[in-house]
């Protein structure tokens, strides 16, 4: 069996709740992440995104991986495509589907450049 190498876009969110807040969302739910980054702490907590991003202390609907959370972040792949792959946990029935909907972007990423 052959394997290609491709290069790729990739995206490390060093300030989570400032990228959730710069993103453009779809849709008037909203959804909490409970988000783990062991290489910044700062960044380890609960973030209700909705109809704006904010710290919480509410139940959360997913737990994910900040690494999981920049796969979703540039739209290229949806929070089901991530719980197929085991890369997230769904605290609440529904919340990938609503996280989805939210999350939904017709721009896909794209880079020009190789590196």
């Amino acid at each position: 069996m052959a394997f290609t190498v491709n290069d790729g876009i990739s995206v490390r969110l060093v300030d989570v709740q400032a990228a959730l807040a710069a993103r453009a969302y779809s849709g008037d739910g909203e959804v909490v992440l409970d988000v783990s980054d062991e290489t910044a702490p700062w960044n380890t907590g609960r973030y209700r995104v909705g109809a704006g991003v904010e710290r919480t202390d509410a139940d959360a609907d997913i737990r994910l991986g900040v690494a999981a959370l920049g796969s979703i972040y540039l739209g290229g792949f949806g929070f089901a495509d991530l719980a197929r792959g085991l890369r997230l946990e769904e605290l609440r029935p529904g919340a990938v589907d609503r996280a989805d909907a939210l999350f939904r972007t017709t721009a896909e990423p794209w880079c020009a450049e190789i590196f």
